[in-house]
């Protein structure tokens, strides 16, 4: 397996990815299903919020389960397609005060301190600048408004963590990189955020539907699947690699999830 380095840019932008993949994501068990992933809404309850902005929003799922607590929520993404999936499901759905807008982590359209609530759920990992878009958020957030995270993030151990990666990148290309836990938290007090909650949990994933919902076919998904099965030790047991009966391969990535006030 090639390995990236870190600073490599890459070889496909988040936003022709998920265009090209919009669909299979709207429909996606794993991003859809209660308790696949982590619940931003419940982590975050317990006040009301003016404008809310879901940074990386997919089909919205994660703007939808914090709508109700908020008189706004603006959904945002790089990929128009995932912006066209949410509509339709707002729309089906009969759900009212989410709206769509094209933009990128690294810059969105608010004004400074306009903005009460920030989320992100599962996309941190595609972007080429984390401290640039938490500063980013930094900006747009009002005094006392909360950024709440979600993200997988990789082990500390660092060769673990390269495995990881180059699984990651292999699978979808506009993969750029997973932060261990101890940088997200370093990263949040670096932006001028205070941590006020966390919450460690995993996402349990299974081959071959992990890779197909990012586009594999063929020998590339063989390839993949030989890695899986062909992982370090130490690897297997971070992961919880285990092949099954009918040929599919169950793992899990760990997930932190983070809740942060501006200081």
């Amino acid at each position: 397996m090639a390995v990236r380095p870190d600073d490599t840019p890459p070889p496909r932008s988040a936003g022709e990815q998920f265009g090209r993949m919009a669909s299979r994501y709207r429909t996606s068990r794993t991003h859809a299903v209660a308790g696949r992933l982590v619940d931003l809404g419940a982590l975050v309850a317990g006040r009301r919020y003016g404008t809310a902005v879901d940074v990386g929003t997919g089909p919205g799922f994660t703007a939808f389960a914090v709508a109700h607590l908020c008189d706004r929520v603006v959904a945002t993404d790089v990929a128009g397609p995932m912006l066209a999936q949410l509509l339709e499901l707002r729309d089906e759905n009969s759900l009212r005060g989410v709206e769509p807008v094209l933009a990128a982590a690294g810059a969105l359209p608010f004004a400074d301190g306009s903005v009460d609530l920030v989320t992100c759920r599962t996309a941190a990992h595609h972007f080429a600048d984390v401290p640039g878009w938490l500063a980013e958020s930094h900006r747009v957030l009002a005094p006392d408004g909360v950024l709440a995270i979600a993200d997988t993030i990789a082990p500390a151990d660092p060769q673990t963590a390269a495995w990881m990666h180059g699984i990651e990148r292999e699978r979808d290309p506009s993969h750029v990189r997973n932060l261990p836990a101890a940088e997200w938290r370093a990263a949040l007090e670096g932006a001028g955020v205070r941590i006020v909650n966390e919450a460690a949990s995993e996402v349990s994933l299974q081959f071959p539907d992990w890779a197909e919902r990012a586009g594999m076919e063929g020998d590339a998904m063989e390839a993949l699947r030989g890695e899986l099965l062909g992982a370090p030790g130490d690897a297997k047991g971070a992961f919880g690699i285990e092949p099954q009966r009918d040929g599919s391969i169950d793992f899990h990535w760990d997930v932190l999830a983070l809740v942060a006030t501006k200081a």
